[in-house]
Parts: structure tokens; sequence; C-alpha cells
């Protein structure tokens, strides 16, 4: 019934809209788009027994043929080459034997080159531990750490091309339906990857606590090479050299707290003014200030009980092509409000406001489509970035864009999902019922439905990633989707894996899952691995003391690809709010790709993550297990291999799981042709391509035709081909019998 129905929904959406505009394309940023100077994010973890993991950044500015040679000094003794051929692929190696009772330093130098690149220094206090201890500074009178890490995001503070942390606590976040005083304010705190506390601001009571009130915008907003952090404050905010807000509108009120128990407002901030500050990254002093979007009516967000109105989003985007501006929100039920700041020499200057009540109501059909996320990012190739923002699209000047009318939803995700079309995808989902597209995936650019699900129920979740290499592109899933989807709407398994957050992890091109639970007593963080028809689990050193965030949102601290190379960490807190940790891959992988930060899609969903309800990762193009697979091939069933784990959850052989694992994919290796003429594809769209027919390099572009006039008899053609992707070269062979009939 679900198949005949989304069958019938695509029939007539392709009436109503068409089919997907051909000519549509993705990002196109400008080369001179102001970017990180990232350096090498160099790390190395004791995974225990001695074996040590050493990852690197490998970085844009670098060339296909950099080798690199890896060192390690012991103590006082002379420092030791760890390769005895250069490093031309993988980013990460593993030492083994090292004592780790001495202080370890491994250095890091180009192939031929006695320059040193990075280097880390590996304590034996640091060895102690599988991962990156940061602990958490107490706060003054919370001794019983009630005062909880959140949500986190990264950025250059002091520009030194390495990432610190900026994270938020509370200690009574309410959800904005919810009546209730806060136990004092929120809490934004700055740490080094060393476990240097830096700076704290606190919001004060005029911030609420909860995961709608505060968006962290981390990012160099002025191109000083350091990162600013752009919030939401209220008079009461202390800043981290201790200044604080006063009393600007000199009514003698300092505390807007409703504290009548009876009231309808009871514990929330509906009266005094709201500013937007930039903070000094190094030191976490205010820069700049000005007044946030206003109040008005509460009525027209959607009530009057203080909890639509103060619906916060907020974001970072390219709005010019070349320098990155700030985005704030207010309202997606009712009423939505975004404004684009920038921050230049010292000074907030507003770009653009876009309202759904200016202009005569112009734009009054996009309200009520937000999202509790939203996303950023060149959907129509101009270079310049646009918001997806729920259902609908918001153009880079504060225009409307396209307007689906699919109405408010929760999880969303823009990125390049069907790799077969020209172009990104959304992959959203939808709460207003009934909907003839509970969960949807549109085109990114012009908004048009590509295929959907009807649903009679709000649909709260929706994933994206590419976790099953049998089927091109990503595969889609939701709470309401009775199972796992491929780009293209074909149902692959009516088992549901875990809809929250994305993971590169394991090496392999495919992406892991990463999920938890925050509800007390029952907290966890655990990352999984789908294997066709459930999944398997991958564990992590100590997971038995962490806990994840926001309730049953299960979300971790952060997920990013924040050091090493371009797989993701995963940063996490204890249970007893003390700690939180950065674990980084324990496992190699053969591929070699740019740091995944260097794409601006990527950077920008990064820096977004932390606000409403936190999204992972997605990038600007496609990474995923279709990469390198040029030729028609198939996956069967081999028993001899498995997983990492191998098992599934009863503890037998996951037989499924064998099905493509590594060496499990059959590829043809001849082809036999009955025809003039025969044309091979690389099959994506990758950054270069070159074919080698016989040996001798003929054609660099996709597409290759062969003439079989152009050979002898029955000769197999040995044809080769290697296309260069983000940093990486695939490369892979196949032989061409043209056959006479």
């Amino acid at each position: 019934m679900k198949k005949y129905l989304m069958l019938k929904l695509c029939l007539i959406i392709s009436t109503i809209v068409g089919v997907y505009a051909q000519e549509s394309i993705g990002p196109d940023y400008s080369s001179s788009i102001q970017t990180e100077n990232l350096g090498r994010g160099m790390v190395a973890i004791h995974q225990g027994g001695g074996v040590v993991a050493i990852s690197w950044r490998y970085l844009p500015k670098d060339k296909i043929s950099t080798g690199y040679d890896v060192y390690r000094k012991s103590g006082k003794r002379k420092e030791i080459k760890l390769n005895k051929k250069p490093l031309f692929e993988a980013t990460y190696v593993l030492d083994e034997n090292v004592d780790v009772s001495k202080e370890n330093v491994y250095i890091l130098k180009a192939y031929g080159s006695d320059e040193v690149l990075a280097s880390y220094t590996l304590t034996s206090q640091k060895a102690e531990k599988p991962y990156i201890s940061i602990p958490i500074k107490p706060f003054p009178g919370d001794t019983l750490w009630g005062y909880s890490p959140n949500d986190a995001t990264i950025g250059d503070l002091d520009g030194d091309g390495e990432m610190e942390i900026v994270i938020k606590r509370e200690n009574s976040g309410k959800d904005n339906s919810h009546n209730g005083v806060c136990k004092g304010g929120t809490l934004i705190e700055a740490y080094t990857l060393d476990g240097l506390f830096l700076w704290r601001v606190d919001l004060g009571v005029n911030i609420r606590q909860g995961a709608h009130y505060t968006q962290m915008l981390v990012y160099d907003f002025d191109g000083d090479g350091k990162s600013e952090l752009a919030v939401k404050t209220g008079e009461g905010t202390q800043f981290g050299d201790g200044e604080v807000i006063g009393d600007v509108n000199g009514d003698g009120i300092t505390d807007y707290v409703d504290r009548d128990s009876g009231s309808r407002t009871y514990g929330k901030i509906v009266k005094g003014p709201e500013f937007l500050s930039v903070i000094e990254g190094a030191t976490g002093k205010e820069l700049a200030r000005t007044n946030f979007i206003p109040r008005g009516s509460a009525f027209e967000f959607g009530d009057n009980t203080g909890n639509r109105v103060d619906r916060f989003l907020g974001g970072v985007g390219y709005f010019d092509g070349q320098k990155p501006s700030i985005l704030i929100c207010r309202g997606y039920y009712a009423k939505a409000v975004l404004e684009a700041w920038d921050y230049r020499g010292g000074k907030l200057a507003k770009r653009w406001k876009f309202s759904t009540t200016d202009n005569g109501g112009k734009y009054k059909s996009f309200e009520g489509q937000g999202n509790h996320s939203l996303a950023i990012g060149d959907v129509d190739g101009d270079g310049k970035d646009e918001i997806t923002y729920g259902a609908c699209m918001i153009d880079h000047d504060g225009s409307g864009g396209y307007n689906t009318q699919l109405g408010h939803g929760d999880a969303m995700h823009l990125t390049d999902i069907d790799v077969e079309r020209p172009g990104l995808e959304v992959w959203d989902c939808h709460e207003h019922v009934p909907s003839r597209a509970g969960s949807e995936l549109r085109d990114a650019r012009t908004g048009a439905l590509l295929w959907g699900i009807p649903s009679v129920e709000d649909v709260g979740r929706a994933m994206a990633a590419d976790i099953d290499p049998r089927f091109k592109g990503m595969e889609v899933w939701t709470t309401h989707s009775g199972g796992v989807y491929t780009a293209k709407g074909e149902l692959i398994s009516q088992k549901t894996p875990s809809i929250n957050m994305g993971l590169w992890w394991d090496g392999d091109l495919n992406r892991e899952l990463l999920d938890g639970s925050g509800v007390r007593r029952r907290e966890r963080v655990v990352i999984t691995k789908w294997n066709g028809d459930g999944v398997d689990r991958l564990s992590l050193p100590g997971e038995e003391a962490l806990a994840a965030n926001n309730w049953t949102k299960g979300n971790p601290c952060l997920q990013a690809d924040i050091i090493g190379d371009w797989r993701e960490e995963v940063l996490v807190r204890t249970k007893d709010n003390k700690e939180i940790r950065l674990y980084i891959t324990p496992y190699e992988t053969p591929y070699r790709f740019h740091t995944l930060l260097s794409d601006p899609m990527y950077r920008l969903s990064v820096a977004i993550q932390n606000v409403g309800y936190n999204q992972p990762t997605q990038l600007g193009y496609y990474l995923g297990s279709d990469l390198g697979k040029f030729w028609n091939n198939e996956y069967r069933l081999k028993r001899g291999a498995h997983s990492k784990s191998g098992m599934s959850a009863d503890g037998h052989i996951n037989d499924m799981n064998t099905r493509y694992q590594r060496a499990q994919r059959i590829v043809m290796d001849t082809i036999n042709c009955r025809t003039a003429e025969y044309t091979l594809d690389a099959g994506l769209n990758y950054d270069n391509y070159q074919w080698i027919v016989n040996g001798k390099r003929v054609e660099a572009s996709r597409k290759l035709k062969l003439i079989a006039s152009d050979f002898s008899g029955d000769e197999a053609v040995k044809v080769e081909l290697e296309v260069f992707y983000k940093g990486w070269v695939f490369k892979e062979k196949i032989f061409i019998r043209f056959k006479k009939d």
C-alpha cells in the first residue's frame, strides 16, 4: 500500500511541477572565497598495548604527488623514521611497540625534505587514555556538577591554524513549550584541544536555557585569521573579560524573567532588550553589539505563551560569494524573520532582512515553513549561499526563493543525495498531517519534488547517508518510512537504523551511524554500521562513562572532521559532567582525501550543527561508495568475509553483511561488444579524468568512445581510467573485445 501511495504521489507531483530541471547545478564557490588557513591537525593517540595511531590533515594546497615521512623521538633518543617508503596514500599510520611511559614526539615532514610540517607530543599522561580528554572547569558553587556540557562547535580562536572547542553548558534547560524558571544563565566556554580553559561567557538570566534559545556561531567573520563568536545576549550577560551588559534601556530592571508561577509565561523572558553580540574568540571579550530581531507581536509568531516567538535559528553564509555573514532567525511556526549581518572592521552592519509580514505581505505564504534546523549552501551555482529554511528557500540576497508549502518539520539534509542527477537535493520531513509528503526528496535549487512518502502522522526525524554500497547515491529513511530507501525511492529494507547523526569513521567510503541518549540512567553513545538488513555495533573505549545530550535527541557535543585525516571525530561528554572526550577513529583507511573542513558547505554545516535540532555534517559534493566504480558491478554473497565486528546483535555471523564487505564487490573484467562503437562512462562527475587505451593516454573527459575499426580482429583492448577527486586518484581497468557477428 505504501509503495502504491508513493507512486501515486510521484505521478501527481510530476503533473504539477514537471520533471526536475536538467540544467540544475551544484555549488560553485569562487577560488578567492575567504577560507581558514588550516594547519595539519596532527594528533597521536595511544590505542593500547603500545600501539599509537598518528593522523594529520591532507590539505588542498598539497600536490597529489606529495608524500610524507613520520618520525618518532622517544625521550632523549634520536628521532627515527617510522615508514620505510614515503607515505603517498593514507594520512593515518600505526606505530607499534611504543614505550608510552616516556614522552614521545611525533614529527611530520614532506618526503625528501627536512622541513617540519607539524609535530605532536604524546606525554605519558596523554597516553593513559585512548582519546583526548578535556577537563571541564568547575562553575563556582556548582559542587554537584549540575552544569552539563552540551552542544559544541569549533573555530581557530587564536589564528594558529588549529581548532579550539567552544561549548555550551546548562543546568536546567527547558523546552519553549514548558514553563519554569531556570537555575542561572547559559554558559559558553572555550577550551584548547590540549585541555586548556580559555574563557567563559555567562549569558545571564535573560537568555533562557534550552535548545532553541542559544545559537553559537563561531567563524572568522572579519577575515583576520581568528574566529569570533556571534550569539544572542541580554542585560546581565557577562563576557570573558568580566564586563557585563548593564541596564541599557534605563528602566531600572536587569532581570526580566517572569517569576509569577500562575502566569502563562512563567519562567520565560517576554520583555526587555535583546542583542546580537560579536565576541573575540581569543579572550571572550565583546567586540560589537546590535539589537536583535524584535519580538513585535507574539501572536504573529503563533501564540502568546512565550513559546513560538522565541524559536530561534542561526547560521553562517557567504551571501556575497566572498566573505562570511552572520545569519539570525526568529520564528518558523508562523511569522518568520531572517537577518544577515556583516562584521567587518570592528562593526556590525545589516546586509538584508527577510520578513513574512513586510512589503505588504509579499512573502506571507512562507509562514509556517521553517524547521527546527536549517541548511546553508550554494544550491544554484552562483557562488553565493542560499538558506534552505525548512520547506522553503531564501536566496542569497534575502529574497524569497522556492516554497513547497509542505510546512514545518524537524530534521533536514542538504547534500548530493542522488548522484545520477545534477545538483544537490534536500531530504526533509514534515509534521503537518495528513501530508502528501510526510518525507520527501526535492531539488535543492528549484524545490521540485522528486518523490515522497505520504503520512498521516508527524514525521519527527529523517536521515540521509550513503550506508549501503549496493545502491547508487545515498540512502534515506525516517521515523515513519518503514525502512530504508534508495535515492530513487526504492525500498531496500524494512529495518530502520538509527535516525540521528552520520559519521565517516571506519575507513571505507560508507558512513557509519552515531546515536545516543541523554535520558537520565539511560545515557549512552553508540556507533553502528549498516550491514544490509540491520546494524553491527562498533564500540568506543570507555563508552560506559559516556552520555549524549538533549534528552531523547541523543546527540553528541559535536561530530565533525576536527583533527587528523578526512574522517570525522566524536566529541562527547561523560555522565559526571566533568570531562568531554574527543574520539578519533581506531581504523586504518586506504584513502587520502583533502580535509573535509576545506569544503565550504561542510564547514558551514559544522558551524550550524549546534543550532536547533542538531543535524549531522553534510558535504557540498558526494563522498560515498560509488566513487571509483566505473563499470557495471554486482555484490555476491561470500561467507568468507564479514564486517569488523562480524556479528549481529544476537551474536551470530551476520550473513547479510557478507554481501558487500570490501573484496566482495564482483567487477566484470571484460566487455564483449558486437557494435561498431562503444562508449564508456566514468559514471559520476569527478574533478579530472584520464583515459588510457593500450598504454596510450587518449582522452581527458568523462566519456570515452571506442570505434571497432581502430582495432584489429578480436584484439582485447585494455582500457584504464584514472580520475582525480578531492585529492585522491581512483583507478580501474577493463578489457573491451569487439566481436564480429
